[in-house]
Protein backbone atom coordinates (compact mmCIF):
# COMPACT_ATOMS: atom_id res chain seq x y z
CA UNK A 1 0.00 0.00 0.00
CA UNK A 2 1.46 3.36 -1.07
CA UNK A 3 2.45 5.85 1.64
CA UNK A 4 1.81 9.55 0.99
CA UNK A 5 5.05 11.59 0.85
CA UNK A 6 4.33 13.81 3.87
CA UNK A 7 3.69 10.75 6.05
CA UNK A 8 6.84 9.10 4.71
CA UNK A 9 8.76 12.29 5.49
CA UNK A 10 7.55 12.33 9.11
CA UNK A 11 8.39 8.64 9.51
CA UNK A 12 11.94 9.20 8.25
CA UNK A 13 12.50 12.37 10.30
CA UNK A 14 11.14 10.71 13.42
CA UNK A 15 13.58 7.80 13.18
CA UNK A 16 16.57 10.04 12.37
CA UNK A 17 15.70 12.44 15.19
CA UNK A 18 15.30 9.55 17.64
CA UNK A 19 18.80 8.33 16.79
CA UNK A 20 20.39 11.78 17.03
CA UNK A 21 18.65 12.66 20.30
CA UNK A 22 20.58 9.81 21.92
CA UNK A 23 23.69 11.94 21.34
CA UNK A 24 22.30 15.24 22.60
CA UNK A 25 20.77 16.61 19.38
CA UNK A 26 17.52 18.59 19.39
CA UNK A 27 14.83 18.77 16.73
CA UNK A 28 14.13 22.40 15.83
CA UNK A 29 10.96 24.02 14.54
CA UNK A 30 11.67 25.43 11.08
CA UNK A 31 9.70 26.38 8.00
CA UNK A 32 10.74 25.57 4.43
CA UNK A 33 11.92 28.44 2.24
CA UNK A 34 9.55 27.40 -0.56
CA UNK A 35 6.28 25.49 -0.91
CA UNK A 36 8.20 22.96 -3.00
CA UNK A 37 9.99 21.53 0.08
CA UNK A 38 9.39 19.87 3.41
CA UNK A 39 12.23 20.52 5.86
CA UNK A 40 13.21 19.25 9.30
CA UNK A 41 16.26 20.49 11.22
CA UNK A 42 18.08 18.60 13.98
CA UNK A 43 21.03 20.27 15.70
CA UNK A 44 23.77 19.93 18.29
CA UNK A 45 26.27 22.54 19.44
CA UNK A 46 28.59 21.85 16.50
CA UNK A 47 26.60 20.05 13.78
CA UNK A 48 23.26 20.49 12.03
CA UNK A 49 21.41 17.84 10.02
CA UNK A 50 18.48 18.55 7.72
CA UNK A 51 16.06 16.08 6.16
CA UNK A 52 14.42 17.59 3.08
CA UNK A 53 11.75 16.37 0.68
CA UNK A 54 11.81 18.15 -2.70
CA UNK A 55 8.33 17.72 -4.14
CA UNK A 56 8.87 18.35 -7.85
CA UNK A 57 11.90 16.01 -7.89
CA UNK A 58 10.32 13.46 -5.53
CA UNK A 59 13.59 13.30 -3.56
CA UNK A 60 14.34 12.65 0.12
CA UNK A 61 17.66 14.35 0.95
CA UNK A 62 19.94 14.25 4.02
CA UNK A 63 22.21 17.28 4.44
CA UNK A 64 24.65 18.53 7.06
CA UNK A 65 26.56 21.71 7.96
CA UNK A 66 28.34 23.33 10.91
CA UNK A 67 26.72 25.39 13.65
CA UNK A 68 27.44 28.95 14.78
CA UNK A 69 26.06 30.95 17.74
CA UNK A 70 23.27 32.16 15.44
CA UNK A 71 22.42 28.72 14.01
CA UNK A 72 23.49 26.63 10.98
CA UNK A 73 26.31 28.18 8.94
CA UNK A 74 24.37 27.14 5.79
CA UNK A 75 27.42 25.57 4.13
CA UNK A 76 25.29 22.51 3.44
CA UNK A 77 26.71 19.23 2.14
CA UNK A 78 24.49 16.45 0.81
CA UNK A 79 25.09 13.08 2.48
CA UNK A 80 22.39 11.01 0.77
CA UNK A 81 19.59 11.35 -1.81
CA UNK A 82 16.74 8.91 -2.42
CA UNK A 83 13.86 8.94 -4.90
CA UNK A 84 10.46 8.73 -3.20
CA UNK A 85 7.42 8.56 -5.49
CA UNK A 86 4.38 8.13 -3.28
CA UNK A 87 2.37 6.68 -6.16
CA UNK A 88 4.39 3.46 -5.93
CA UNK A 89 6.53 3.73 -2.75
CA UNK A 90 5.34 2.05 0.43
CA UNK A 91 6.11 2.22 4.13
CA UNK A 92 8.95 -0.30 3.74
CA UNK A 93 10.60 2.07 1.24
CA UNK A 94 10.41 4.95 3.71
CA UNK A 95 11.90 2.71 6.40
CA UNK A 96 14.78 1.77 4.09
CA UNK A 97 15.51 5.46 3.52
CA UNK A 98 15.33 6.11 7.26
CA UNK A 99 17.83 3.32 7.96
CA UNK A 100 20.23 4.69 5.36
CA UNK A 101 19.95 8.22 6.81
CA UNK A 102 20.54 6.83 10.33
CA UNK A 103 23.78 5.26 9.10
CA UNK A 104 24.77 8.68 7.79
CA UNK A 105 24.31 10.41 11.15
CA UNK A 106 25.72 7.71 13.42
CA UNK A 107 28.82 5.57 13.70
CA UNK A 108 32.49 6.43 13.31
CA UNK A 109 32.06 8.66 10.26
CA UNK A 110 29.50 10.87 12.01
CA UNK A 111 31.66 11.09 15.17
CA UNK A 112 34.64 12.13 13.05
CA UNK A 113 32.48 14.73 11.29
CA UNK A 114 31.35 16.17 14.63
CA UNK A 115 34.95 16.45 15.87
CA UNK A 116 36.04 18.16 12.65
CA UNK A 117 33.17 20.64 12.89
CA UNK A 118 34.09 21.39 16.51
CA UNK A 119 37.77 21.96 15.64
CA UNK A 120 36.82 24.16 12.70
CA UNK A 121 34.51 26.17 14.94
CA UNK A 122 37.22 26.65 17.58
CA UNK A 123 39.74 27.86 14.99
CA UNK A 124 37.25 30.41 13.65
CA UNK A 125 36.24 31.71 17.07
CA UNK A 126 37.58 35.17 17.89
CA UNK A 127 37.43 34.58 21.63
CA UNK A 128 35.96 38.05 22.19
CA UNK A 129 32.70 37.35 24.02
CA UNK A 130 32.78 39.57 27.12
CA UNK A 131 31.49 38.98 30.70
CA UNK A 132 28.18 40.73 29.98
CA UNK A 133 27.60 38.32 27.09
CA UNK A 134 28.35 35.44 29.46
CA UNK A 135 25.85 36.70 32.03
CA UNK A 136 23.09 36.91 29.43
CA UNK A 137 23.65 33.27 28.44
CA UNK A 138 22.35 32.24 31.88
CA UNK A 139 19.03 34.08 31.51
CA UNK A 140 17.22 31.01 30.03
CA UNK A 141 18.21 29.08 33.19
CA UNK A 142 17.61 31.94 35.64
CA UNK A 143 15.03 34.40 34.18
CA UNK A 144 15.41 36.76 37.15
CA UNK A 145 18.90 37.59 35.85
CA UNK A 146 17.32 39.68 33.10
CA UNK A 147 16.29 42.42 35.55
CA UNK A 148 19.50 42.06 37.56
CA UNK A 149 21.59 42.58 34.42
CA UNK A 150 19.58 45.69 33.52
CA UNK A 151 20.10 47.09 37.01
CA UNK A 152 23.84 46.40 36.81
CA UNK A 153 24.02 48.18 33.45
CA UNK A 154 22.09 51.17 34.83
CA UNK A 155 24.25 51.51 37.95
CA UNK A 156 27.74 50.62 36.75
CA UNK A 157 29.83 51.36 33.70
CA UNK A 158 31.69 49.30 32.71
CA UNK A 159 29.77 46.13 33.57
CA UNK A 160 31.31 44.51 36.67
CA UNK A 161 31.62 41.02 35.22
CA UNK A 162 33.38 39.23 38.08
CA UNK A 163 31.35 40.93 40.83
CA UNK A 164 28.07 40.28 39.04
CA UNK A 165 28.95 36.61 38.49
CA UNK A 166 29.93 36.16 42.14
CA UNK A 167 26.87 37.91 43.59
CA UNK A 168 24.10 36.98 41.15
CA UNK A 169 25.03 33.90 39.10
CA UNK A 170 27.18 31.76 41.41
CA UNK A 171 24.54 31.31 44.19
CA UNK A 172 21.90 30.30 41.65
CA UNK A 173 24.34 28.00 39.90
CA UNK A 174 25.19 26.14 43.11
CA UNK A 175 21.54 25.41 43.88
CA UNK A 176 20.80 24.45 40.28
CA UNK A 177 23.65 21.92 40.02
CA UNK A 178 22.62 20.26 43.30
CA UNK A 179 19.16 19.41 42.00
CA UNK A 180 19.92 18.99 38.26
CA UNK A 181 19.48 15.66 36.49
CA UNK A 182 21.88 14.17 33.94
CA UNK A 183 20.39 15.90 30.88
CA UNK A 184 20.33 19.28 32.64
CA UNK A 185 23.97 18.88 33.70
CA UNK A 186 24.95 17.91 30.16
CA UNK A 187 23.22 20.99 28.75
CA UNK A 188 24.89 23.22 31.35
CA UNK A 189 28.27 21.64 30.61
CA UNK A 190 27.85 22.45 26.92
CA UNK A 191 26.93 26.03 27.80
CA UNK A 192 30.17 26.40 29.77
CA UNK A 193 32.17 24.75 26.94
CA UNK A 194 30.79 27.20 24.38
CA UNK A 195 31.29 30.31 26.51
CA UNK A 196 34.80 29.27 27.55
CA UNK A 197 35.74 28.61 23.93
CA UNK A 198 34.27 31.92 22.70
CA UNK A 199 35.12 34.08 25.70
CA UNK A 200 37.80 36.71 26.14
CA UNK A 201 40.39 36.47 28.92
CA UNK A 202 38.09 38.01 31.54
CA UNK A 203 35.22 35.70 30.63
CA UNK A 204 37.38 32.59 30.87
CA UNK A 205 38.68 33.69 34.26
CA UNK A 206 35.14 34.29 35.53
CA UNK A 207 34.10 30.81 34.41
CA UNK A 208 37.00 28.99 36.06
CA UNK A 209 37.84 31.17 39.07
CA UNK A 210 34.41 32.53 40.04
CA UNK A 211 31.57 30.32 38.83
CA UNK A 212 33.09 26.84 38.85
CA UNK A 213 35.07 27.52 42.02
CA UNK A 214 31.82 28.44 43.75
CA UNK A 215 30.78 24.79 43.49
CA UNK A 216 31.65 22.26 46.17
CA UNK A 217 33.61 19.20 45.03
CA UNK A 218 30.62 16.83 44.56
CA UNK A 219 28.75 19.36 42.40
CA UNK A 220 31.88 20.36 40.50
CA UNK A 221 32.78 16.74 39.73
CA UNK A 222 29.27 15.89 38.53
CA UNK A 223 29.26 18.87 36.15
CA UNK A 224 32.88 18.53 34.98
CA UNK A 225 32.07 15.14 33.45
CA UNK A 226 30.32 17.02 30.64
CA UNK A 227 33.15 19.49 29.88
CA UNK A 228 35.39 19.11 26.86
CA UNK A 229 39.11 18.53 27.33
CA UNK A 230 40.12 22.22 27.27
CA UNK A 231 37.68 23.32 29.94
CA UNK A 232 38.31 20.26 32.11
CA UNK A 233 42.00 21.08 32.16
CA UNK A 234 41.46 24.79 32.91
CA UNK A 235 38.79 24.15 35.53
CA UNK A 236 40.90 21.62 37.43
CA UNK A 237 43.84 24.02 37.40
CA UNK A 238 41.57 26.75 38.75
CA UNK A 239 40.45 24.54 41.65
CA UNK A 240 43.88 25.04 43.21
CA UNK A 241 42.85 28.62 43.96
CA UNK A 242 39.42 27.81 45.45
CA UNK A 243 38.91 29.71 48.73
CA UNK A 244 42.29 31.41 48.29
CA UNK A 245 42.86 35.10 47.80
CA UNK A 246 45.11 35.68 44.83
CA UNK A 247 47.22 38.77 45.44
CA UNK A 248 48.50 40.82 42.53
CA UNK A 249 52.16 40.46 41.81
CA UNK A 250 54.24 43.22 43.38
CA UNK A 251 56.36 45.21 40.92
CA UNK A 252 60.04 44.44 41.26
CA UNK A 253 62.26 47.19 42.61
CA UNK A 254 64.41 48.70 39.92
CA UNK A 255 68.16 48.52 40.52
CA UNK A 256 70.28 51.39 39.37
CA UNK A 257 72.81 50.61 36.70
CA UNK A 258 76.49 51.38 37.20
CA UNK A 259 76.30 54.14 34.62
CA UNK A 260 73.38 55.87 36.34
CA UNK A 261 75.11 55.58 39.75
CA UNK A 262 78.30 57.16 38.44
CA UNK A 263 76.26 59.91 36.79
CA UNK A 264 74.54 60.65 40.10
CA UNK A 265 77.88 60.87 41.97
CA UNK A 266 79.26 63.18 39.32
CA UNK A 267 76.25 65.49 39.61
CA UNK A 268 76.54 65.55 43.42
CA UNK A 269 80.29 66.47 43.28
CA UNK A 270 79.66 69.24 40.78
CA UNK A 271 76.94 70.63 43.06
Amino acid sequence: MALEYSKAFELIVGKVAEELEKNGYTRQKVAADTENELVSLITSENVAYAVVYIKDRQQMVLRTCGMTEEGPDNDWKTLATWLYDDVVCEKKDAESIANDFIEGVSGSVAIKRSKQMKQKKKKSDDGNADPKFLAKRFVPLFPELRDEICMEEDCYNPFRGATFAKEHIAPKLCEYVKRANGKELEKLGKLFDTQYGNGDVDTRAIITMVLLNALDDPEFNSLAEYFDVDLQKAAKAGRKYKCKEVKPEKPKKKTKSIASTESLKKNESEA
